[in-house]
């Protein structure tokens, strides 16, 4: 279970407090007494702290497969990274000992106590020994109820756990189960584990950056108390098993217990999210440095409050092969400009797909990869349409809108509409209202009157408390995210209705975002309501392209639009 003690926040503001001051947690002792370590980025490149040495990165562009995760030597002079498809760089000392190049889905690498091997762990299960690591299992084939998401070994090399998102934890030779949190409903997803120095018990991280002991791992505090502005993506124990250090993917780096935090990259202007981190060891620590405050790079000016920034609009995703690898093009070329956040109105999958938890596994996946904060709108192939519409939707609303923040690599706070209609979500930023609504083409409909008729009141009073919240604020213009095409037959006039007379009373510019009828558009089709614009994402046809949105509200029309091309 999740352990919250009085001390755990206080010492996270004190890491925190001390970051902000470029020291270390505890003094110069105490960072020669836990060690230097690594992290690193998506694109591969290595940052070290603590007089962790420097060995090397394998930069990439980031059309390649992102890296996933690394590993120390035992002697802390040397690193192997993992990419996703499966393809091992070793650094340093660290020997090269295969790669499973073409194995999709590769989530993590732990190495063996040796240092003269190492196992990969896939999403589904698999595992993949190398040199003199033994595979003991795996789950591979089985059907699994969240993707695995870390791996760890035990202190002897005769064994391995997997965890997977939901907390679940798979035990394979001598590795013991010392409990999970599996049939717990978490506030975030769990993102990795590491094991105690006995092998006894582990530790579990979750995004938010809560910790789960079980066995004989110490709880030692945790920033599940902090509202954190970036997820947690990596954890690792001190080489004397002591405390245990976390990082976001900024690259801020929390300690606790005798894990001193002397330097991270939470200053820096990364080319890519942090996605792991590794100890070095007391072994190749020389007086502690300052942090380098850029990470050789340079750090932007801070925008002024109120100034304008992008967003990015996407409408239909996946009805075939092609497209799936188009929308992988359009997040790649999105990583690269600086978009405060994603929205998406469109399908995931064609109609005539069956509806299954894997496509939904897969596209959870693909928006999670967004390198900027994710909002998601359901269409209605993945649900409405489907042989068992309420089900579907359920089990969307599990998967997809179980916390209250958006999905992605980086996060934004939402507020949903719990705790029924929790697709349904509300935020802020430059003083600009947006909320999405659970709308689904054609027209509204879903097969249960009595489920559409309450859906229906439920996104009413929604946009009801969107205007009211720009209004009280008063901001700026506010943009309403839904899939339906209302002005092709909408049945749903009440919810129209509002929209047009609370458009008239605001005053100010209120955009539409829909999809749904594959027609690439932006016009005015209320001629009486001249502050309203309509904009239709691209459908199936040009699911290649996207809306670069600029919303700058110092100008009168605070929203304008570009095509984008991937």
């Amino acid at each position: 279970m999740r352990r919250f003690h009085p001390s755990v926040l206080v010492s996270a503001l004190l890491a925190l407090t001390l970051l902000a001051f470029g020291g270390a947690m505890g003094g110069s002792a105490q960072a020669a007494a836990s060690g230097g370590y690594w992290l690193v980025g998506s694109d591969g490149t290595v940052y070290e702290f603590a007089g962790a040495p420097l060995l090397g990165s394998a930069a990439r562009a980031s059309t390649a497969p992102p890296i996933v995760g690394m590993a120390a030597t035992p002697g802390g002079q040397g690193y192997w990274l993992a990419d996703a498809d499966g393809k091992v760089t070793a650094l340093g000392n660290a020997p090269a000992k295969g790669s499973a190049s073409g194995i999709h889905n590769v989530v993590g690498i732990a190495a063996t106590p040796t240092g003269a091997g190492y196992w990969l762990a896939t999403a589904t299960g698999a595992i993949f020994p190398f040199g003199d690591a033994t595979g003991y299992g795996s789950m591979a084939g089985v059907t699994l109820s969240r993707p695995m998401v870390g791996l760890a070994a035990t202190p002897s090399g005769h064994g391995y756990w997997m965890v997977a998102g939901d907390g679940g934890i798979f035990s394979f030779g001598d590795a013991g189960f010392y409990g999970s949190t599996g049939a717990i409903r978490l506030n975030q997803p769990i993102v990795t584990m590491a094991s105690t120095l006995s092998g006894a018990g582990y530790w579990m991280v979750a995004a938010d950056g809560g910790i789960f002991t079980f066995g004989d791992a110490p709880f030692l505090g945790s920033a599940g108390s902090l509202n954190l502005t970036h997820p947690i993506t990596a954890m690792q124990r001190t080489p004397a098993g002591d405390g245990y250090w976390m990082t976001d993917t900024r690259g801020r780096v929390f300690g606790f217990g005798a894990a001193a935090v002397a330097g991270d990259a939470s200053g820096c202007s990364l080319p890519a999210p942090v996605v792991g981190m590794a100890a070095a060891g007391p072994g190749t620590l020389s007086p502690a440095p300052a942090p380098r405050p850029n990470c050789g790079l340079p750090v932007p000016p801070v925008p002024p409050a109120g100034s304008a920034f992008d967003i990015g609009l996407i409408g239909d995703t996946g009805y075939s092969s092609t497209q799936d690898a188009y929308l992988l093009k359009v997040r790649a070329q999105m990583a690269t400009v600086p978009l405060a956040f994603v929205t998406h109105d469109g399908d995931t999958k064609i109609g005539t797909v069956p509806c299954t938890d894997s496509r939904d596994q897969y596209v959870y996946g693909v928006f999670n990869g967004f390198a900027a904060p994710f909002v998601y709108t359901p269409g209605d192939n993945e649900w409405r349409d489907c042989s068992d519409p309420l089900g579907r939707l359920a089990s969307l609303r599990s998967r997809f809108f179980s916390t209250d923040r958006s999905l992605g690599q980086t996060t934004i706070p939402l507020t949903r509409q719990s705790p029924t209609y929790v697709e349904n979500a509300r935020w802020t930023k430059g003083n600009v209202v947006f909320a999405t609504l659970n709308v689904p083409g054609p027209s509204g409909k879903s097969p249960s009157a009595g489920e559409t008729s309450a859906r229906h009141t439920a996104n009413v009073a929604w946009l009801n408390a969107a205007f009211d919240q720009a209004q009280a604020a008063n901001s700026a213009a506010v943009m309403i995210i839904f899939q339906d095409d209302p002005f092709d037959g909408s049945s749903d006039t009440s919810l129209m209705s509002t929209l047009k007379s609370r458009t008239t009373a605001f005053g100010k510019p209120v955009v539409l975002v829909h999809g749904d009828t594959h027609t690439f558009r932006i016009d005015h089709p209320w001629s009486t309501v001249p502050n309203f614009t309509r904009v239709e994402t691209y459908g199936t046809g040009g699911t290649n392209k996207w809306i670069r949105a600029t919303v700058d509200p110092s100008k009168p029309n605070v929203f304008s639009f570009t095509t984008m091309t991937s």
